[in-house]
């Protein structure tokens, strides 16, 4: 065996003999069915808006809480519901998360929560889905709807608890639930990415 074919072996073997193993299953037909809730240290909100035509500024919602009830056979079948709390805006800016907290922006004294009751889950593959809801933010109620994806289940290596994986993109004006303020400045599209993993619950 040649020198460069000896070499391609040895890193071929070092490759599979420390590659990450995998905890999870994508295949959601595997999923255990059942109540399930946010897991909040591996929960991303993120948000990005126009700002001024230079950027997609981009901020983030760093608690969240919600109940999962999945149903494995019939995943369309599935009921969720998420709450977000406005307060806990993080834009990497003191000044400008104390602006975002007053009554001109998310008024987070008067409306503590934003809440996401899902009324509707459009399955467009074994993996992919189209989930509408009603979202309530500063206490108006508009229904939006998120592109979602499966990511994996299984057993966590640490904890040995069932978890179930997600992923979802989404839209919104945020006219429509009265934040208006610098518009049009500041753009009215709202674009979410969610990342979220939900524990089994006991």
């Amino acid at each position: 065996m040649r020198h460069s074919e000896t070499l391609l072996v040895v890193l071929f073997l070092l490759a599979v003999a420390f590659a990450a193993p995998a905890y999870a299953d994508s295949d959601p037909k595997t999923a255990i069915s059942g109540s399930y809730l946010i897991d909040p240290d591996h929960t991303s909100v993120t948000f990005k808006i126009d700002h001024l035509g230079f950027s997609h500024y981009t901020g983030r919602f760093d608690k969240a809480e919600g109940t999962l009830d999945f149903n494995s056979a019939n995943p369309d079948k599935s009921a969720l519901d998420v709450t977000i709390y406005p307060n806990s805006i993080d834009t990497n800016n003191v000044k400008l998360e104390e602006e975002l907290r007053g009554d001109k922006w998310f008024d987070v004294i008067k409306f503590p929560r934003a809440t996401f009751h899902v009324t509707k889950i459009d399955l467009t593959s074994a993996t992919t889905g189209k989930i509408t809801g009603d979202l309530t933010l500063k206490g108006q109620t508009h229904s939006i709807t998120l592109d979602a994806t499966f990511v994996g289940s299984g057993a966590h290596p640490f904890t040995e608890k069932q978890v179930i994986g997600f992923s979802a993109t989404g839209k919104f004006r945020r006219a429509d639930f009265g934040i208006s303020n610098l518009l049009p400045m500041i753009g009215d599209d709202v674009t979410l990415s969610i990342e979220t993993e939900f524990d089994k619950s006991e």
